[in-house]
Order: structure tokens, then sequence, then C-alpha cells
């Protein structure tokens, strides 16, 4: 059976990045999915001062995952029209730790945001970024207005449907 790490690059205790990561994991059967809880990760910011000897645990144990998965969910909040910075430096990390960390293996990016926009100038720049640390986009989703269009724990109206092609298109990646 395939095996898919998933996780949201949000150190907050009320992410609403992962309410709808879990979700997502939730309505996918075909395969197993391990959601990784990174929120509390106390990782150092990346300095080429620490390269190459320090890396940290916790960032050497992600490598070590990465390695044990056929594929990714990464869902992102956007902080100012970009990658959180807590985000950004687990990100750093791994490129100094393997050229193509990802292993071409597929990549399901989402985020959501509580205004209009859904995360999307962020997810554009991850969709462009992380294909030089091997990582193969798949499949990409966007929910706009969290707060309007998630609901007692579910997408609501057309979202939900286009959340399932994205699901369906990420796990026929993975075959």
């Amino acid at each position: 059976m395939k095996k898919i790490l998933a996780f949201a690059g949000s150190n907050s205790s009320q992410s609403i990045n992962y309410q709808l990561l879990n979700y997502t994991a939730s309505l996918i059967n075909e395969v197993e999915v391990k959601v990784l809880d990174i929120k509390k990760w106390d990782v150092p910011i990346y300095s080429l001062d620490m390269d190459p000897d320090q890396t940290p645990d916790l960032i050497a144990s992600l490598i070590k995952q990465i390695q044990e998965h056929d594929g990714f969910i990464i869902a992102s909040p956007e902080h100012n029209g970009g990658t959180p910075a807590f985000l950004k430096n687990i990100l750093d990390w791994l490129s100094r730790r393997g050229e193509k960390v990802f292993s071409n293996k597929p990549v399901f990016m989402m985020s959501t945001s509580p205004g209009p926009g859904a995360g999307a100038t962020n997810l554009k720049y991850l969709i462009h970024s992380l294909p030089y640390q091997g990582a193969s986009i798949a499949a990409t989703y966007t929910l706009p207005s969290f707060y309007d269009n998630f609901k007692e724990g579910t997408v609501q109206g057309d979202y939900l449907g286009q959340l399932k092609e994205s699901i369906g298109e990420f796990v026929e990646a993975l075959k």
C-alpha cells in the first residue's frame, strides 16, 4: 500500500490549514495517510554557520520520514503574500540536506485563508520552488474564505467537488 506523509506549514495552535489537511486526509481511502503535526517544532533558523555539520534532530527525522513515504500533502498558510517563516525555515533546512529531498515523488499542495485569496500567492511560490527540491507537483487546491466554506468539519458546496477532483489527481500520480 502506498504511503502519504501530510503536514501543514503552520505553527498556529488553531491553524485552519491543519483543519483542511486533516479533513482532506480523511477523504483518502486508497492509501495510508500519516498526518505529521509539526506545529510545536522548535527548529533553529537555518544559517550557513551551522552548515554542514549541525542538523536538528527534527529535520533529520523529517528527512527519514520523507524517504519512507511515496507522496506528500503540504498545506500552507500565507503570511503577507508569502510563505510563513516557520515553513520556509523547514524547507531551507531540507534543501541543504538533500539536493532533491522529495525524490521526484508526487506532492499535493493546498492552502486556505480567511479571505478570498485562499493563500494562492504563496501557493504559486511553493509550486515554483519545491520542484528544485525534487517535488513533483501532482495536484493543487485552494479554499477561499475558510470560515464561509468549511462548516461543521466539512468543505462546502462546489469546493468539495474541486477538492475531491484534486485528491483524485494526486492519488493517480501515486500509481
